[in-house]
């Protein structure tokens, strides 16, 4: 698989559902919105962290403006994609639990895109309970996007 382009994919799909959270009123939907990207936002930059063993965020689900979630929607793409020559990189880390683990870094970044598509699926369903149509956020509408 070609990390680079599944990076910008996922970067790409979070784009286009902050997009459409701007459009969103003040609502209980928005709440959860804003609490499902914040946390999808963080667990990169966590995984970022652990894979160049620096200090973690203290909350995997910290309440963050809406200028924060845009802030770590700019950055991220950048350091995971950083990341993408350390792919054949084997890191040990502990999860939240203090629990012992090892992975390839490769394996975090296919990780990290399918975790992100998980809760842009469920902030696709609160767009729908909010009255909006939710962007269209498959892989192959990415693909349709490139210049090939």
């Amino acid at each position: 698989m070609d990390l680079k382009k599944l990076l910008d994919y996922d970067s790409w799909a979070n784009s286009s559902v902050f997009r459409s959270l701007n459009q969103l009123p003040e609502s209980e939907e928005r709440s959860e919105i804003l609490r499902l990207f914040a946390h999808l936002l963080t667990a990169q930059l966590i995984w970022v962290n652990r894979i160049k063993k620096e200090p973690l965020p203290s909350d995997i689900w910290p309440s963050l403006s809406i200028q924060e979630i845009e802030k770590l929607l700019h950055h991220n793409p950048y350091k995971l994609n950083g990341l993408i020559s350390k792919k054949d990189e084997i890191i040990n880390y502990k999860n939240s639990k203090g629990e012992a683990f090892t992975n390839f870094v490769e394996e975090i970044l296919v990780h990290l895109t399918i975790h992100g598509q998980h809760h842009r699926a469920q902030i696709a369903s609160l767009l729908r309970q909010a009255g909006q149509t939710p962007p269209a956020t498959d892989f192959i509408f990415f693909l349709r996007t490139l210049d090939n």
